[in-house]
């Protein structure tokens, strides 16, 4: 891909960023403020992974069959439908699974062609510089979609933000459509990757699944709570996500120049310690403090993190490689969240959440068992 081709690419998959972004935080909120328990939102979560295991294979078979870069597209549109059942989960027969189910199809129809879509136009000397200059467009278009987000649901509603998302994606998609294909298009071939060799990147993946969607979860409530409003969530994520565009820039000169596997040491386990504080925040301003802390380090430790797997897809076949990793983590995470589930339901709200968070910060530190 020439440059402008990869800044059409960058500009779609920003786009689609900023367009989850506008209510990504609010998801488990406004599950919650529909009436579901922390348990059932959990339960929401393991069938989002159960519904991801399930189609993974697909994605992968469809990606071989007609390309990675139309899969993307077609999760982009998979988007869409996810947000208007998620608006109308209350009024659709079974709409809490349903919606469960499509979004775990979007993750599944997305993630994996993405990844192989990115490791065939980012050459590995330079793979951090490239994935550096997409996570900082992702993070500018993501850190302004929060506030958006807030300030929209707290003055017209949930459905209204919905609305929203959906105006974006459509960019997004145009974008994509002006980008070539440039998968090569193949039969698929499951046989060509030894699973005794890659285990150790597929639970890696899974305790990283793991800690995003439960942190996510039980600190989106969590912080609701503290500071009642929409538009403060909103404010708190996109001040947080802003500052770790720092990181971006300054991790993605240093995972070319140091070992990757010791930057991803570190930044995990200094990311186990921002998460852990977290538990301390009761007003406005400590979730502010605390939130930027965590989200900056974790990027920082994702940075390393993507780069370490981008580096593995150069040694054997790419699209068998993801599928079997995210399947990995999609089957890892769904066991740890549905563990955690039954953990939980003889515990009050408050205690619930502060496990969660301590939980989900301390399985960061697994995410070092991927193989050198």
């Amino acid at each position: 891909m020439n440059h402008k081709e990869i800044k059409l690419f960058y500009a779609s998959n920003s786009f689609f960023n900023f367009a989850n972004s506008i209510v990504g935080i609010f998801i488990p909120i406004y599950l919650f403020e529909k009436g579901y328990s922390l348990s059932a939102i959990i339960l929401f979560f393991v069938l989002v992974q159960l519904s991801r295991l399930i189609f993974l294979p697909i994605s992968a078979w469809l990606s071989s069959v007609i390309g990675a870069k139309k899969m993307i597209g077609f999760s982009f549109i998979a988007s869409i439908i996810f947000y208007l059942t998620l608006d109308k989960i209350d009024s659709l027969s079974n709409g809490f699974y349903l919606s469960a189910l499509i979004y775990g199809a979007v993750i599944a129809f997305y993630i994996l062609p993405f990844l192989v879509h990115l490791s065939k136009m980012s050459p590995n000397n330079n793979r951090g510089k490239i994935l550096g200059k997409l996570n900082i467009y992702s993070a500018v278009a993501g850190a302004s979609g929060p506030i958006l987000g807030g300030i929209i649901i707290s003055s017209y509603g949930f459905s209204a933000g919905f609305v929203a998302v959906i105006l974006f994606i459509i960019p997004a998609i145009l974008l994509l459509l002006l980008t070539p294909e440039i998968s090569k298009i193949r039969k698929i071939n499951f046989g060509l990757i030894n699973i005794k060799k890659i285990y150790p990147d597929l639970i890696a993946n899974g305790f990283l699944n793991f800690q995003i969607y439960l942190g996510y979860m039980v600190w989106s409530i969590f912080i609701f709570l503290i500071v009642l409003e929409y538009d403060k969530v909103g404010l708190i994520q996109t001040i947080s996500l802003f500052v770790s565009i720092i990181v971006f820039y300054i991790l993605g000169i240093l995972v070319d120049k140091f070992n990757r596997k010791k930057v991803l040491m570190w930044g995990s386990l200094i990311s186990v310690f921002t998460d852990l504080i977290r538990v301390f925040a009761s007003s406005f301003a400590s979730v502010l403090l605390l939130n930027t802390s965590s989200v900056a380090f974790e990027k920082a430790k994702r940075m390393a993190w993507d780069v370490k797997i981008q580096e593995h897809m150069d040694k054997e076949p790419r699209t068998e490689y993801v599928c079997f990793f995210e399947m990995g983590g999609a089957f890892v995470s769904l066991v740890l969240l549905a563990l955690f589930m039954l953990i939980i339901q003889s515990l009050s709200l408050q205690d619930a959440l502060f496990c969660g968070i301590i939980i989900s910060s301390l399985s960061g530190v697994f995410i070092n068992l991927i193989r050198k």
